[in-house]
C-alpha cells in the first residue's frame, strides 16, 4: 500500500501544529491508536514509531536521539531522552536518559535521572532515582536503589548480567539495596563490570562487587566481595532436583515486601503532591511496581506446585523442608500478594516534601529539602518491610534439624 494510506502524515502534521517538534513523516510513524493529546508541546520526535493507547510523552522529552526508537504503551516523563531501541510498556520519569540500542520491556520503571548507556536490556525491573548502568547489560527481574545524587550514585558496570533463569525453568528476582535507598541519603551499590549476579540475591546498600566475578551468595551492606569460581563436575546431575529453598524464598519475599513498600510510597507520598501533569506518570509507576511484585509471587507459586507434585530432592531433610514450604504457602502467598497496610507517612517529612513540590521543585530536589525529617520517612518505609518479613520468617521457620548419628 502507499506510505500514507493509514493517515500518518495527517497525524504528524497535527502534532506539529500543537508545538511538537516532529522531524517528519519520512522518519516518524504515529499509530492510529495513539492519543495525540498525550504528546505534549516541546517534545521532540526525531526518528520513531509510536503506538499504543497508553503512550504519553511529556514536554521536553526527546525520542530517537541515536537512531530509530520503537515506543509502545510507554509513559515518558519531562526531559527524558530515548536513543535507538525498543521500549514496550515501561514508565520512564523526569530526566531519564537511555543512550541507545536499548530493549526496555514491559513493567520496567526508571525513576528520575536514571542514566543507561548502550545496549541495556531490562524487564520487570525498577531503578530508583539517579541509578546508572553502563553498556551491554541484561538486568531483568530486579530492584535497584542507593546513592545520594547523580554524582554519588549506584552504578552497574558494563557487561554485568543478572542471571534470573535456572536449569529447572524457574525465574528469580534480586534486591540490590533496600527501600531506604529511595530517600537518596544512603551508600550506593557498586556492581563491577562483567560481574554476574546469580538470582535470587540480596545485596546490601554500600556493597561492592569486584569486576569480572560471579556472585552466588547474598552480600551484606558495606561489604567488598570478589570471587574466583572454579568449574566443578557432578556426575549424574539431575537438573530437576531441588536443594534447600528457604533462602531463595526469603530473598524473594523481601523483594516483594520492598516493592509493596514502594507502592505505598507512591500512593501516600508521591501522588498526593504530584503536579497535575505528572500524576498519570506516578499512577503508571505504581502499577508497574505492583505487577513486578505479583510476578514474583506467581513464580514462587509455580515452584510450590512442582514441590507439591513431588519434584526430586537430595535428602529426607530437604524433602521435609519442601513439605513445610507447601504447607505454609497459602498463608505466605496471602501475605505477599496484598498491598501493605501502611500507617500515614511521618507528618513533618510529608509537610516539608509537599511544600517543596507545591513551590515547583522537582522530586529529587524536594527530597533534599525534606532531608531534615528523612530519617523518619526511612523508618516508616523500613517498618513496612519489617512487618511483612516478621510474618514471612514465622512461615519459613526451620523445622528441628535432624540429629547427627
Amino acid at each position: 500500500m502507499a506510505f500514507d494510506d493509514s493517515g500518518n502524515r495527517a497525524r504528524v502534521e497535527s502534532l506539529q501544529r500543537r508545538g511538537v517538534d516532529v522531524w517528519g513523516p519520512e522518519r516518524v510513524y504515529v499509530s492510529a491508536d495513539v492519543d495525540l493529546d498525550a504528546i505534549e508541546a516541546t517534545a521532540v520526535i526525531r526518528q520513531a514509531t509510536l503506538s499504543g493507547k497508553d503512550l504519553s510523552i511529556a514536554a521536553g522529552a526527546v525520542i530517537g536521539t541515536s537512531g530509530h526508537a520503537e515506543v509502545s504503551d510507554c509513559q515518558i516523563g519531562p526531559n527524558a531522552e530515548l536513543g535507538a531501541g525498543l521500549y514496550q510498556g515501561a514508565t520512564l520519569l523526569n530526566g531519564v536518559k537511555v543512550r541507545g540500542f536499548a530493549e526496555i520491556r514491559p513493567e520496567t520503571l526508571l525513576e528520575e535521572e536514571v542514566d543507561l548507556a548502550h545496549s541495556v536490556a531490562l524487564k520487570n525491573t525498577t531503578f530508583t532515582a539517579c541509578c546508572v548502568a553502563g553498556s551491554l547489560i541484561n538486568f531483568c527481574d530486579l530492584f535497584l536503589t542507593g546513592g545520594t545524587s547523580r554524582k554519588d550514585h549506584t552504578e552497574i558496570g558494563s557487561g554485568a548480567i543478572h542471571y534470573n533463569f535456572d536449569p529447572r525453568g524457574d525465574k528469580w528476582g534480586s534486591l540490590l539495596g533496600s527501600i531506604r535507598g529511595v530517600l537518596l541519603r544512603s551508600d550506593p551499590v557498586f556492581i563491577g563490570g562483567t560481574c554476574g549476579l546469580v538470582g535470587p540475591l540480596e545485596v546490601g546498600l554500600g556493597a561492592v562487587t569486584a569486576a569480572n566475578c560471579t556472585i552466588r551468595k547474598d552480600v551484606p551492606a558495606n561489604t567488598l566481595v570478589s570471587t574466583d569460581d572454579r568449574a566443578i563436575s557432578i556426575p549424574n546431575f539431575d537438573r530437576t532436583a531441588y536443594g534447600s529453598l528457604r533462602r531463595q524464598f526469603r530473598v524473594t519475599a523481601k523483594l516483594v515486601a520492598t516493592l509493596r513498600a514502594l507502592e505505598a510510597w507512591y500512593k501516600l507520598v508521591r501522588l498526593p503532591h504530584a503536579p497535575l501533569r505528572e500524576r498519570h506518570l506516578y499512577e503508571f509507576a505504581m502499577k508497574r511496581v505492583g505487577v513486578q511484585a505479583q510476578e514474583r509471587v506467581d513464580r514462587l507459586a509455580k515452584i510450590v506446585a512442582k514441590l507439591e507434585a513431588g519434584a526430586p530432592s537430595s535428602s529426607n531433610w530437604i524433602r521435609s523442608e519442601h513439605r513445610q514450604l507447601v504447607r505454609s504457602w497459602p498463608d505466605l502467598r496471602n501475605t505477599l500478594q496484598q498491598p501493605v497496610k501502611a500507617q500515614p507517612p511521618p507528618t513533618r517529612f510529608l509537610q516539608a516534601y509537599g511544600e517543596a513540590r507545591a513551590s515547583g521543585e522537582g522530586y529529587v530536589a524536594s527530597l533534599k529539602i525534606a532531608d531534615t525529617y528523612a530519617a523518619e520517612a526511612e523508618a516508616w518505609l523500613e517498618g513496612m518491610v519489617d512487618a511483612v518479613m516478621r510474618t514471612v520468617d514465622a512461615r519459613l521457620a526451620e523445622p528441628t534439624a535432624p540429629r547427627s548419628v
